[in-house]
């Protein structure tokens, strides 16, 4: 059962730098929740105060992001939200505490906990997960609750082990660091209290600039840098605190940053130690001069857990392939690129044949792991270039790029390393690679669906060929 919002939708007007931050940050662990976990429907809040595991403890949504809600489920809980709808802490009671999540099966459920949307499948397992469950994971800051993610709908039907929980707690744990410091960002987005960061107890660095050198510089901002005072002082120009390759897109020909109000842009330590911050410009008047006041603040954690939530979210959790997700987002780009320069680009289809009697006869534990060692053996046969996928179950796609000749080759060492694998590691167990592929040419129109459908089609092929010789 969901006890969340629905998919956020951002307004169509451009956002300045710094804001739709913590809505970015929201939609990125909403997918890899996805991505990663049997769940098939995520809501994931951001509340508007911490909230405390206590019955008395109230708050409401300030943010949120959702994937897989029907219609009608994501038209209530939005009435909710928007009417102001009151959320508690008696959901977070000890008794429900699984790991560092709570699990609350259905007729448990506090009556405070509103509005409850079960799940539309049905699900028959004994002792399994029901209609009515509800999974909730935390996202706590120095032992606060600020949000949480909300999870329904178990592709495989199991209720929730202490094991199994892990990804989401991880995934909830970087949320917190990345949620924290956009907040900050957005925050000061909004109410544009520039000057106070020029007081010394401030947890953002403020400088003045004037023609090519600083002429104040706060203790947060040395702090931030490494440099002295003096030496922030004399140096000329201050832009060399400046990543050099970010210094042509926030400076204009003068030296002075082109880039009004809120910009991101790389800072460079005095030890050489590279720092992502968040810069804020205003024009202001100093000492009778024209003169530019410089915020910043080190958005390096941030940037770091966004990246992971990135990398997890386009990633098989299992393999450490790609997955379905990041293949359906980059082949387009692919396809594109090798329109522009004519170029060929091959898509190999493949299965592994015998893996069911692998899972059959030594138990699906083992058989996660021999898929971690085929995912090795491909990744070691490919080029640099080329880039794997796990496209669903024992389905592997490899996407080579300028690749139109000499695909037979590497179908064949494939081939070879995957039996030699097998052959050394499960002795009477025949573990084979089937394998089919298409090239698209520039003088051909074929879709990307169609080289899949193709590639799939030969695989099936070459796999009634090996049946036909007696191979298996």
């Amino acid at each position: 059962m969901l006890t969340s919002q629905k998919d956020y939708s951002p307004t169509s007007e451009r956002a300045r730098p710094g804001e739709g931050a913590v809505q970015r940050i929201l939609d990125d662990v909403a997918r890899a929740v996805i991505a990663q976990t049997p769940y098939q429907r995520v809501v994931v809040s951001l509340y508007d105060s911490p909230l405390a595991a206590s019955p008395r403890s109230e708050t409401r949504v300030l943010k949120y992001s959702a994937r897989k809600l029907s219609l009608e489920d994501e038209q209530e809980i939005s009435l909710f939200v928007t009417g102001g709808g009151i959320i508690r802490g008696e959901k977070f009671n000890t008794s429900f505490r699984l790991g560092n999540s709570y699990y609350i099966p259905g007729d448990r459920v506090p009556y405070s906990v509103v509005p409850r949307i079960p799940s539309h499948r049905r699900f028959l397992g004994y002792g399994g997960w029901r209609a009515d469950d509800l999974l909730l994971i935390p996202v706590e800051v120095e032992g606060r609750i600020i949000g949480q993610i909300s999870v329904d709908d178990p592709c495989d039907g199991v209720r929730p082990t202490q094991a199994a929980l892990r990804g989401l707690e991880e995934l909830a744990s970087v949320a917190a660091i990345a949620l924290r410091e956009a907040r900050v960002l957005e925050t000061l987005s909004e109410n544009h209290m520039l000057f106070r960061s020029l007081t010394e107890n401030t947890l953002h660095g403020a400088f003045i600039v004037q023609g090519d050198r600083f002429c104040y510089v706060n203790d947060r901002g040395m702090e931030i840098l490494g440099y002295t005072r003096q030496e922030l002082l004399v140096m000329e120009p201050w832009w060399q605190v400046i990543h050099q390759e970010d210094r042509r897109t926030v400076l204009d020909g003068g030296g002075s940053p082109s880039i009004d109000g809120l910009f991101e842009a790389r800072g460079v330590c005095k030890n050489g130690r590279v720092v992502w911050l968040q810069w804020t410009k205003q024009a202001i008047e100093y000492r009778g001069g024209a003169a530019i006041l410089l915020n910043l603040m080190d958005i390096s954690e941030r940037v770091r857990a966004e990246k992971f939530l990135k990398e997890q979210a386009l990633h098989d959790p299992l393999t450490g392939l790609f997955n379905r997700l990041y293949f359906d987002e980059t082949i387009c780009t692919e396809l594109k690129r090798s329109q522009r320069y004519k170029r060929p680009f091959t898509v190999m289809m493949t299965d592994l044949a015998g893996f069911k009697q692998v899972n059959d006869r030594l138990g699906h534990q083992d058989g996660d792991e021999v898929l971690r060692e085929v995912a090795r053996v491909i990744q070691q046969q490919i080029r640099e270039s080329d880039w794997a996928v796990r496209y669903g179950g024992d389905e592997f796609l490899i996407v080579l790029p300028e690749t139109g000749v000499r695909v037979e080759a590497l179908a064949q060492r494939l081939q070879t390393a995957v039996e030699e694998w097998g052959r050394s590691r499960l002795s009477d167990l025949p573990l084979q690679i089937d394998i089919g592929w298409a090239t698209w040419n520039s003088d051909d129109n074929q879709s990307v669906p169609d080289l899949i459908r193709l590639a799939d089609v030969k695989m099936y092929q070459a796999k009634a060929v090996r049946r036909g010789a007696g191979k298996e």
